[in-house]
């Protein structure tokens, strides 16, 4: 029921739908949600806060954002944005909830290519082996070093536990050498992956492939900034680099 709801919710950018109101109030926020569990048939939503638009509510339900407006009865889903201002204040939310998901995923789980020199700026990608635009980026990462930019791989095997990379990117993460594993399994370096993938950090794997889907990631390569900010897909790092020093 909420895979079809969630559907229908995000079908164009902004939808509008009435439901049968029982009386909660603008000042009862915890209720405000009520109907809205009741529709997605979940309780994973979470609380509403002001937007600072009268009478709208934020909430949001996985990696979605909802507005609720007449005390609950009421929601839309979609980006809102001040006209005034060009302030696209839902694009704000979303990148505050990549970097909070982000910062929770430790270092140690994540495959880190560091400034050559000072850092200048942090490029966090999701990533899959398998992945030709990945392969392809990985290439390039020695030319983001070199310009200062830290790059910090996330695993993201499309598929899951099926897909095509899963088995070699637990090896890389099981590697002693995760850098030269990986440029290894990118077909970047020559050599031989290891044998083991059983160990406690290609537990990694599977919670990179978790955290990507929480934040929308739907495909590799997936970059994100230090700020939440997203490129969708491989951009080609003569491109990449000067929108990177500058954030």
């Amino acid at each position: 029921m909420m895979k079809y709801f969630t559907k229908a919710l995000v079908a164009s950018l902004i939808c509008l739908f009435a439901m049968p109101y029982a009386g909660a109030s603008e000042d009862s926020v915890e209720d405000m949600t009520r109907l809205l569990k009741l529709r997605l048939g979940t309780d994973e939503v979470d609380t509403p806060v002001a937007t600072g638009v009268e009478g709208v509510y934020q909430t949001r339900f996985g990696n979605k954002f909802a507005y609720l407006i007449e005390g609950g009865r009421y929601v839309f889903i979609g980006d809102l944005v001040d006209l005034k201002t060009a302030l696209n204040m839902t694009e704000m939310s979303r990148r505050e909830m990549v970097v909070d998901a982000l910062a929770n995923f430790a270092v140690a789980k994540q495959i880190v290519y560091p400034a050559a020199d000072k850092e200048l700026a942090v490029l966090n990608v999701f990533t899959d082996t398998s992945c030709g635009y990945c392969q392809q980026l990985h290439k390039e990462v020695k030319f983001l070093q070199e310009a200062g930019i830290s790059v910090h791989y996330y695993p993201y095997p499309r598929g899951g536990s099926r897909g095509p990379g899963y088995s070699d990117m637990r090896k890389v993460w099981c590697a002693d050498d995760k850098l030269a594993a990986l440029s290894i399994a990118k077909g970047a370096q020559a050599g031989t992956l290891q044998s083991t993938s059983d160990c406690e950090l290609a537990q990694a794997v599977d919670e990179g492939f978790i955290l990507g889907n929480q934040i929308g990631v739907t495909g590799t390569p997936s970059l994100f900034t230090s700020d939440g900010t997203r490129f969708n897909g491989y951009v080609p790092y003569r491109e990449l680099i000067p929108q990177l020093i500058k954030q």
